[in-house]
């Protein structure tokens, strides 16, 4: 088990006790020997791989017939989800006036600046060469590989030949994001012309995972660290799971360099296996630094069932998005999802099915209108800050601020529960004049539990002035709040805002389920249990 620093890079010094240990107590047995043989220490955590909560259900997929994907039809579009009615360009009905405003908000940024350019950094599981909707502006040079094994490779994904959404996952909202023209023999004569939102952006891919369902913690830290040093102005990230300390200080890094982060709120499931998996927004989504991507359909209700009359799956299609609480809604956003095309090359020769979802679906899209919106007011932009010399997170902040007000919020009265700021309108946001005035600094992104260790009795047996103590204090704020992901018993606590009270029947669940857990580190329950 690897070690990482509090900024999510790998301490190489060999620990030679404790292999057979959880992976908390390791991190704990480090910081005991680096105390005994140079008498300080620093926070540090185990390089945990991260279940990734934004895949499609893989069971749902799998059961699809291949040959029934050999050309479109009605079925496939999901059944449990409104399909767009028949319009111009239907097979890109996303892009269109009515819906996210792309094809309006290009051709004014086109008019504007003939020869538009930014960079976005696509953080995912990289590209696979051969598609003919591959960004037309896709630096394959600058991609990146962050997977142990493909150290110093580009980005490059191999299509495994399954119907998966995970397969190809970066390919598909590569496309969506920045996807290149494509001819009426890539689409079976659907469409003729762009197909991604912000087609002239350059696309810098970074690989962190093979498929979307499990992540090194390091490997985010590291993609979104290069993504900094690359000069990628937006960032858009298709990936939701658990925090760690590392990915909260590398997203405070990108915000201070006015990198605008866009991540997914993450999927849950209303049935079957997966129903147990966390139903509110996740990290790096949950931090108010970053956009978090929600969803709403083609009939502007929520990508929710329960805010829908329809609650009940009918076609198997068992995932929605997430969302809440209501002070997360705060720095939310919806864009257009499911039932929107997906591009592919697992069905024998076919580029693009119609059944797209997730949250995955609506990041690239919000991470779009970011790169439409901070390309259009380049100039603008870059005078305003020249008043503000080192505060560089105002360019964040006045991105936000255009995205969030001009968002439809009619279509739902209670868009502030499901959907956050409102519905994406990538064109309206155009009509939003970049301002100084009225900018908050987003709260840092961090992994404090509320007063978890006191609530628990933990702070009565850390001392608090002993260095040790504090970073043992911090320590023990990350894995619990890992565990109240991965428990379902400790989810609801997921649901709870800083300033709730919890009562004392809560202070009680959550302590004993952390103390029966096989999980839970020993040096943690160590701590929990009573005298």
């Amino acid at each position: 088990m690897e070690i990482l620093n509090k900024n999510g890079k790998i301490i190489p010094q060999l620990i030679t006790k404790g292999d057979d240990q959880k992976p908390w107590d390791i991190a704990h047995h480090y910081v005991d020997q680096e105390v005994k043989s140079t008498g300080s220490v620093e926070y540090v955590e185990p390089n945990l791989p991260n279940q990734i909560f934004s895949a499609e259900d893989p069971g749902s997929v799998e059961n699809k017939a291949v040959s029934a994907l050999e050309s479109f039809n009605e079925n496939e579009y999901l059944k449990n989800w409104p399909k767009p009615e028949l319009q111009t360009d239907r097979f890109v009905w996303h892009l269109n006036d009515q819906f996210s405003e792309f094809k309006k908000a290009n051709r004014k940024l086109l008019a504007k600046i003939p020869n538009p350019t930014i960079k976005i950094g696509h953080i995912d599981t990289g590209f696979q060469p051969g598609h003919p909707a591959l960004p037309k502006n896709l630096n394959k040079e600058k991609s990146k590989s962050f997977i142990k094994g493909e150290e110093g490779k580009q980005a490059i994904d191999i299509a495994s030949g399954k119907s998966l959404e995970q397969d190809g996952h970066g390919t598909a909202t590569m496309i969506l994001l920045a996807g290149n023209s494509v001819k009426k023999s890539d689409t079976d004569d659907n469409y003729e012309g762009f197909i991604g939102a912000a087609p002239f952006a350059e696309i810098i891919p970074m690989r962190i995972s093979e498929t979307v369902a499990l992540i090194q913690t390091s490997a985010f830290v590291d993609a979104l660290e290069y993504a900094i040093s690359e000069g990628c102005e937006v960032i858009s990230m298709s990936m939701a799971g658990a925090p760690s300390k590392a990915w909260a200080n590398l997203v405070n890094k990108a915000y201070e360099a006015g990198i605008t982060v866009v991540t997914a709120a993450g999927n849950s499931w209303f049935e079957g296996a997966k129903k147990a998996l966390p139903k509110r927004v996740l990290y790096p989504a949950r931090w108010e630094r970053v956009i978090a991507a929600t969803g709403v359909a083609c009939d502007n209700l929520p990508y929710v069932l329960e805010a829908r009359l329809q609650k009940k799956s009918e076609g198997g299609e068992t995932m929605q998005g997430n969302f809440g609480p209501e002070d997360v809604m705060t720095h939310a956003l919806a864009a257009y999802t499911p039932n929107i095309i997906w591009g592919t090359m697992n069905d024998h020769g076919k580029y693009f099915r119609l059944d797209g979802g997730g949250t995955s679906s609506a990041t690239p899209q919000i991470a779009a209108a970011a790169a439409i919106w901070l390309t259009y007011y380049r100039d603008e932009i870059n005078e305003i800050l020249k008043k503000y010399p080192g505060e560089r997170w105002r360019k964040v902040e006045m991105v936000k601020n255009a995205l969030f007000n001009s968002a439809e919020r009619y279509s739902y009265p209670q868009y502030k529960i499901y959907l956050g700021r409102g519905i994406l309108k990538a064109d309206q946001a155009l009509a939003i004049i970049p301002s100084a005035e009225n900018l908050t600094k987003a709260k840092e992104a961090n992994v404090n539990l509320w007063g978890i260790l006191d609530l628990l009795g933990l702070l009565l047996r850390l001392k608090g002035d002993d260095e040790a103590d504090k970073v043992r204090a911090e320590m023990f704020q990350t894995e619990i709040l890992q565990q109240m992901h991965a428990n379902p018993n400790l989810q609801k606590f997921l649901d709870y805002e800083e300033t709730d009270i919890w009562s004392d029947t809560d202070r009680e669940l959550m302590r004993q389920e952390l103390l029966k857990s096989d999980t839970v580190s020993d040096k943690l329950k160590e701590y929990l249990k009573s005298e």
